[in-house]
């Protein structure tokens, strides 16, 4: 299994695709090992050492055209190569010029139908997993972890900033698919319904990265973690219960959030939670198909601050229609809310989605359009027609100045809330049992060591 791919923004969290697929192989009896090229390691020369009868390869639209040379390489050794992924699902004519094999959907009984029937061409898709507590653990085992657990420090402007330096990360994925359709997502074209793991599941998997690596931090990477609430409700509760000491955080919908919940997940060590606000303008939000507004964005944040969780936010713009008063709208909702950190990103139409559909009608889609020039961060593509690609660029500067003062700002707060200088604590201690009037503010920053 290859992870392909040599740009940092894209190694933020181990390949738990690919983790899943191998380790129900490795249940059934199959060798497998995961080349993970974003971590660094060397393609070739480890298809040398390993000398597999296949190779499967994970794709995404912006890594597609590096994919694909990694896969050519792989048949030029006389591998059979297997294309799989979002890009190869939803463009399989196109992937299969490139490969023996494309996998569409997912992947795990794919690539196990394909080994135990002997195929050797054409597309290959089967049945969603309805029980995904019947798949095993991702095969960590298999992955470099000790790149992933540190991920650079907590690469700058990241959903991981969160997490103190040198504290050991790790993602998780416990749910698949969403139940809302916005026109800019993958969930848009894909037909399965929204599953997920048991408490018990996530609570189990979450036990194992404490035991087996040392987690203190995680990530929960699915789109919306907060959908299902009594889930999670128990999760929190398996959590206490086990009495394992990890800091954690997650995606959310700001309709999906009320105070009860954010309680419950403050005290089961929630820090952070990441918020899609994707924009400033309802007019926007509605175009979207968000199904919120921008006043329950405003009430997610607030809600956030008063139960002690710091609320993170992403925004788009050059969205379909979308004119400058609309994303100056966008920049005033990041100076006045109190988000601790703003992710700003151009609106990128991908295969697949309803936004690709739209432009492709407007012939807003260039002829020599590159899959790798589809980067959050940069201009191909103007979805909107009252705006040019340099007057985008140009709004897309300021956005993106406004957003790093919330980072900047953000980072201080978390830096004051969870990074107390251990070198006072003696003499915070002394003062304390000395003068009983210092014993609540000892305690109150005794609490934010807790992790």
């Amino acid at each position: 299994m290859i992870n392909p791919g040599n740009n940092p923004k894209f190694a933020i969290q181990e390949p738990l695709s690919l983790g899943f697929i191998a380790s129900y192989l490795e249940l059934n009896g199959i060798k497998v090992k995961i080349i993970d090229e974003l971590a660094g390691q060397d393609v070739k020369s480890l298809l040398k050492n390993f000398s597999p009868d296949i190779v499967g390869i994970t794709i995404t639209t912006p890594l597609a055209n590096h994919a694909y040379k990694i896969a050519e390489l792989c048949q030029d050794m006389g591998i059979l190569t297997v294309l799989g992924g979002v890009h190869p699902s939803v463009l399989p004519e196109e992937a299969q010029q490139h490969a023996d094999i494309v996998v569409r959907d997912e992947g795990e009984l794919a690539m196990l139908k394909i080994i135990r029937e002997g195929i050797t061409s054409g597309v290959v898709s089967c049945e969603y997993i309805k029980d995904l507590d019947a798949m095993p653990h991702p095969a960590r085992h298999l992955m470099d972890m000790d790149f992933y657990m540190y991920t650079k420090d907590r690469l700058p402007y990241t959903y991981l900033y969160f997490v103190p330096a040198k504290t050991k990360v790790a993602a998780m994925l416990t749910g698949r698919g969403c139940p809302h359709r916005c026109i800019f997502c993958h969930n848009s074209w894909r037909k399965t319904p929204y599953r997920f793991n048991s408490p018990e599941r996530v609570v189990a998997e979450i036990d194992e990265l404490v035991k087996a690596y040392g987690i203190k931090a995680i990530f929960f990477i699915e789109d919306t973690l907060f959908v299902n609430k009594p889930r999670l409700f128990r999760i929190c509760e398996l959590i206490k219960n086990k009495r394992l000491k990890v800091i954690w955080g997650g995606n959310a919908r700001v309709n999906e959030i009320d105070r009860n919940i954010l309680r419950a997940v403050k005290d089961a060590g929630c820090r952070q939670i990441t918020f899609g606000f994707e924009s400033g303008s309802q007019r926007i939000l509605d175009i979207l198909k968000k199904d919120t507004t921008v006043g329950q964005n405003k009430e997610a944040i607030r809600l956030c601050r008063e139960c002690g969780i710091i609320p993170q936010g992403t925004f788009m713009i050059g969205n379909p229609t979308e004119t400058e008063a609309d994303i100056l709208a966008t920049r005033q909702f990041i100076r006045e809310n109190d988000i601790a950190g703003a992710g700003v990103c151009i609106s990128t139409p991908y295969p697949g989605t309803e936004l690709w559909d739209w432009c492709q009608k407007k012939k807003l889609i260039p002829e020599s359009l590159a899959w790798d020039d589809l980067l959050f961060d940069k201009v191909v593509i103007s979805c909107s027609e009252d705006l040019s690609c340099s007057e985008l660029e140009n709004l897309y500067r300021q956005a993106s100045d406004t957003a790093d003062l919330k980072w900047r700002i953000g980072f201080r707060e978390f830096s004051r809330t969870y990074f107390f200088p251990l070198w006072k604590l003696p003499l915070r201690m002394y003062k304390a049992i000395k003068h009983p009037a210092h014993i609540a503010g000892f305690l109150r920053q005794m609490r934010k060591l807790k992790i």
